[in-house]
């Protein structure tokens, strides 16, 4: 496996080179370009302030930004996984013309939604700086908790990408697992709500845990009465979670791999 990751970083240029394309695919025609990954946040607090502090009225305090410190983080999950599984059959082209290693082509679909989300979170750092949220207390914390985050969305993307070769109905069935996926991690509604018998199963899910740091971080600074870190416990069965299905995914893709030109 060392010499995979070896191998890798030897053609970093071309990850690099897959990853500016996606980007540059992502906004191809649209007059405000990259504008978009910070007008996003700021339209979506806009909907969501109007739709849940007006209509639905959830007696939480500021929902908006509650809301976004949990869903950009997944919206960066479920964008990476949506878009990887149909990587590979989407760049047949260069899998069976060029030799190189084929992770490079999910994993340059994950570093491009990890570029819209840092944006993403720029604009959220604005608007926290607004409303008084003193979020740079806990910020040391964030780029562990990135970098966490995108090693199990690596694995996962690398994992689907390569099955949806084989199972081309996987697509399909991703963009409903995304949807279960966002109700079963607490982003509209925090984790207290969950009765506490089911909390621990909850957590179980990786992006719940991730959702819950992200949450403390950025808002229950400001409402402190609010903020639950994951236990120990909890973390140690995250972070094992995490590198299962990184090294899952990686050793799943590299045993498929030789067989992708032929299927493609």
């Amino acid at each position: 496996m060392i010499s995979h990751f070896k191998k890798l970083v030897a053609y970093r240029e071309l990850l690099f080179s897959l990853t500016k394309k996606e980007l540059k695919v992502k906004y191809r025609g649209s007059v405000l370009g990259f504008f978009w990954s910070l007008l996003n946040p700021v339209l979506m607090m806009l909907v969501y302030s109007f739709v849940f502090s007006m209509i639905l009225r959830q007696g939480i305090q500021e929902f908006a930004i509650f809301l976004l410190c949990a869903l950009l983080p997944y919206n960066f999950f479920s964008n990476s996984v949506n878009y990887g599984s149909g990587s590979i059959i989407s760049n047949a082209n260069l899998v069976k013309k060029i030799y190189f290693p084929k992770e490079i082509i999910p994993l340059s679909i994950v570093l491009s939604n990890l570029i819209n989300f840092m944006l993403e979170l720029v604009v959220l750092f604005i608007v926290l700086s607004i409303f008084g949220y003193k979020f740079y207390m806990y910020l040391y914390l964030l780029p562990l908790v990135i970098l966490v985050q995108v090693i199990f969305v690596s694995g996962i993307s690398m994992l689907i990408s390569a099955l949806n070769v084989f199972f081309r109905d996987l697509q399909h069935l991703i963009t409903i697992l995304m949807l279960v996926w966002f109700f079963a991690t607490p982003i509209i509604y925090p984790l207290s709500m969950v009765p506490e018998r089911f909390q621990f199963w909850m957590q179980l899910n990786p992006m719940a845990v991730f959702a819950s740091y992200y949450r403390n971080i950025f808002y229950f600074v400001k409402y402190p009465e609010g903020m639950q870190w994951p236990s120990l416990e909890i973390i140690i069965i995250c972070l094992g979670i995490t590198f299962i299905f990184f090294f899952a995914g990686y050793y799943v893709f590299k045993k498929l791999e030789p067989k992708f030109a032929e299927e493609v």
